[in-house]
């Protein structure tokens, strides 16, 4: 299984990223190797529909869970059409926490959409 998390740098160890369209990198985890592959956000730059634009590029990478801050109405939408589930990042501040987190069964699910066009630059 591929887990992407919305990352500001490509280690383990960097921050998690408080945007999930707008974020710099998703740090793509593979649950069967351990392998780790860091893609940066080509929608961060967007002038709109960066969240439907980033799960374009969590699909092209076969990502079956996202951990994210939130997710907008059309990246919910996009997320639930692709059968990617979206677990809420909070409590943890790196990727290697969030990863913890998840592996314990202690994310949340993202369930409804946040605020439409929340554009954090």
């Amino acid at each position: 299984m591929n887990i992407a998390f919305c990352s500001t740098g490509c280690e383990l160890k960097s921050e998690l990223d408080d945007r999930f369209g707008r974020t710099t990198y998703f740090l793509i985890y593979k649950t069967e190797t351990s392998e780790i592959i860091c893609i940066e956000n080509e929608a961060r730059m967007a002038k709109g529909g960066a969240g439907s634009q980033a799960v374009q590029q969590l699909i092209d990478h076969n990502v079956s869970v996202v951990i994210a801050p939130e997710v907008g109405p059309q990246a919910m939408d996009a997320l639930k059409r692709f059968n990617i589930t979206p677990y809420n990042q909070k409590g943890a501040k790196t990727v290697e926490e969030a990863l913890a987190l998840w592996k314990d069964e202690k994310l949340p699910l993202i369930e409804e959409p946040g605020a439409k066009g929340l554009h954090k630059a």
